[in-house]
């Protein structure tokens, strides 16, 4: 997956299991659970890809 960073997204806080990514000129916070090495499912990566406005074809 690209790097939430290169959209202007930045790491601001690891909370417990989770990255917590902000953007200064956006409401919205990107949470990505992290645990271990276990893929995120389906849904939640592209819940975070619709956020962060990255595109399929940029994975």
């Amino acid at each position: 997956m690209q790097d939430p960073g290169e959209k202007g997204w930045m790491l601001k806080k690891v909370h417990g299991s989770h990255h917590v990514y902000m953007k200064a000129d956006r409401k919205e916070r990107i949470s990505v659970p992290v645990h271990g090495n276990r893929d995120l499912k389906t849904g939640m990566l592209r819940a975070i890809m619709k956020i962060a406005e990255i595109e399929e074809h940029e994975l």
